[in-house]
């Protein structure tokens, strides 16, 4: 394992500790982004095969452009899927007066009876 490799899999478990351990809905959010980079990074760093870009026809090793298509949509999905959480937390914020997770568990039970 590369050092590169190992350092996105140290980020990546820092973001899953922050969402596991942190209670702000939006502390959550900022470690489900930083998840998203890790793993973005990880795919950048698995798809780097060759030091000159795809655009040249030369018969040496050149970078595939397909993973980095595929990167670049990553990222878009992943701030869509960021922007709507924010959105949800927003509302639930409005509604409830509180991020803590906990506290939104049981307002919402309390709501519900």
């Amino acid at each position: 394992m590369t050092l590169d490799l190992f350092l996105s899999l140290a980020v990546f478990g820092i973001g899953i500790i922050t969402m596991v351990l942190k209670n702000d809905l939006v502390v959550k959010l900022i470690g489900l982004g930083i998840v998203e980079t890790a793993v973005t990074l990880s795919f950048v760093i698995v798809s780097h095969t060759g030091p000159l870009p795809p655009i040249l026809t030369l018969p040496i090793e050149r970078v595939d452009p397909l993973p980095q298509a595929m990167i670049i949509t990553s990222i878009v999905v992943g701030f869509a899927v960021l922007a709507l959480s924010l959105v949800f937390v927003v509302y639930l914020s409005s509604v409830y007066h509180t991020t803590d997770s906990r506290k939104l568990q049981k307002r919402i039970k309390r709501d519900e009876h």
